[in-house]
C-alpha cells in the first residue's frame, strides 16, 4: 500500500479479510441442505436465504467494530455511510441458488474501495476450502500461495465461463455472444457464481463473463483478477466505474474476467 492510503498495514489488513471470509464460510456451511429461498421483489432472477441475511449481518458488525468510520454496502442489508474514504462491499453469498440447492459452487465475497478505487478484496469458496485475498500492488493469494497467471496458448484450447440471467431485453444478445465465443474456444462452462471468476484467477478458465452484475459482484474479484495478472473490465472492455459507490447499488455492470492474452480477442466479440 502507498503511504496515502487510509487502510491498515497490509499484513494485518489481509489477516482481517481472511478472518471475515473464514467466519462467513463457517456460517454458510453450518446451514442445512435444502435451505428455503425467497424470490426478491426487485428481481425475479435473484433469491435470498436466511444464510445470506445472517452472514451479511455478522460481517457488517465485524467491520464496523474494527473500522467504525468506514462506509459499507451489503447486498441484503443496504448501505451505511461513514466519514472515511473507505467503502466495504459485501456479498454474503454469491450463487445463492446454487447454495440453496446444495451445490458447492457458491462463495462469500468482501471487497474494499478507497475513493471509489478497488484496493483489496477476498473471496471464499466454502465448500472447496479455498480462500482468495488480494491487495493492490501486493499480489493475489489462494490459501497463502501466490497466484500468477501465465500465457494461456491458443483460445481454441481454453475453457470459458459464461453466466446468464434470463432478462428479456438481453437473452437473445447473450445467446448470440455465447455462440460466437463457443465457436472459438474448447468449451463453455456456467456456474453463474463467483466460482467461475476464481477459476480464471487460478488459470483453469481463460475468461468468465456475465452481463448483469451489481457492485457487490465486482469489487472483490476485480482486485483478485488484476493482482493475479489478469484483466478485469466490463464486457465492452471498459474500466468499471465505482465512484460514489453508495449511489451505485442499483447500477447494472457487465463483467469480464480474463487471462491477459485473451482480453482483446474476447472483447472483440462481446462489445459487438
Amino acid at each position: 500500500m502507498t503511504s496515502t492510503t487510509s487502510l491498515p498495514p497490509l499484513q494485518g489488513y489481509l489477516t482481517f479479510l481472511e478472518s471475515l471470509l473464514r467466519e462467513g464460510a463457517e456460517m454458510a456451511l453450518s446451514f442445512p441442505r435444502g435451505r428455503s429461498v425467497r424470490i426478491k421483489d426487485a428481481d425475479p432472477n435473484q433469491v435470498v436465504t436466511d444464510a445470506d441475511l445472517a452472514i451479511g449481518k455478522k460481517l457488517k458488525s465485524r467491520i464496523h467494530e474494527r473500522f467504525p468510520h468506514d462506509s459499507q454496502i451489503d447486498e441484503e442489508w443496504g448501505t451505511v455511510r461513514g466519514s472515511s474514504a473507505i467503502t466495504w462491499v459485501i456479498d454474503p453469498i454469491d450463487g445463492t441458488s446454487n447454495f440453496a440447492a446444495g451445490s458447492p459452487l457458491f462463495g462469500v465475497m468482501v471487497g474494499v474501495l478507497e475513493h471509489g478505487r478497488p484496493v483489496a478484496g477476498g473471496v471464499s469458496l466454502p465448500a472447496l476450502s479455498e480462500t482468495y485475498v488480494a491487495a493492490v500492488g501486493q499480489g493475489a493469494y489462494l490459501n497463502g500461495s501466490k497466484l500468477e497467471l501465465k500465457a494461456g496458448g491458443a483460445m481454441a484450447e481454453q475453457l470459458v465461463a459464461y453466466g446468464m440471467d434470463f432478462h428479456p431485453s438481453e437473452t437473445a444478445l447473450d445467446y448470440r455472444t455465447m455462440e460466437s465465443i463457443a465457436s472459438r474456444c474448447q468449451g463453455i462452462r456456467m456456474s453463474n457464481s463467483i466460482f467461475d471468476c476464481m477459476m480464471v484467477a487460478k488459470g483453469v478458465y481463460a475468461a468468465s463473463m456475465h452481463r448483469r452484475n451489481r457492485i457487490w459482484d465486482c469489487v472483490a474479484p476485480h482486485v483478485i483478477i488484476q493482482e493475479s495478472g489478469g484483466a478485469f473490465s466490463t464486457m465492452e472492455g471498459d474500466v468499471p466505474d465505482y465512484r460514489n459507490p453508495l449511489t451505485k447499488t442499483t447500477q447494472v455492470y457487465s463483467m469480464l474476467a480474463c487471462a491477459p492474452d485473451f482480453h482483446r480477442a474476447v472483447t472483440d466479440i462481446t462489445r459487438t
